[in-house]
């Protein structure tokens, strides 16, 4: 009779925590969307959390010109 009762309150916790997740990552979202803050360090912990959560880092004109160059053909500097 326990496993009955201690199952679903385990499953409902855990999906409250994940939708609890969920809500905090939107939110991170919707917030540097709305602020275009991805070439700077991100400016609250729901940013940092947010950008972690996604894999994001701080993105930099370098850094872009580098991941994007051709692999057939020698970098500029050469």
């Amino acid at each position: 009779m326990t496993v009955v009762v201690i199952l679903p309150v385990a499953v409902v916790l855990i999906a409250l925590a994940v939708l609890g997740l969920l809500v905090v990552v939107l939110i991170g979202i919707h917030d540097e969307e709305r602020h275009m803050s991805l070439t700077g360090a991100p400016r609250t912990r729901t940013g940092a959390i947010t950008r972690h959560l996604v894999g994001l880092g701080i993105r930099t004109p370098e850094a872009d010109a580098d991941e994007n160059h051709d692999p057939g053909f020698p970098p500029k500097g050469i």
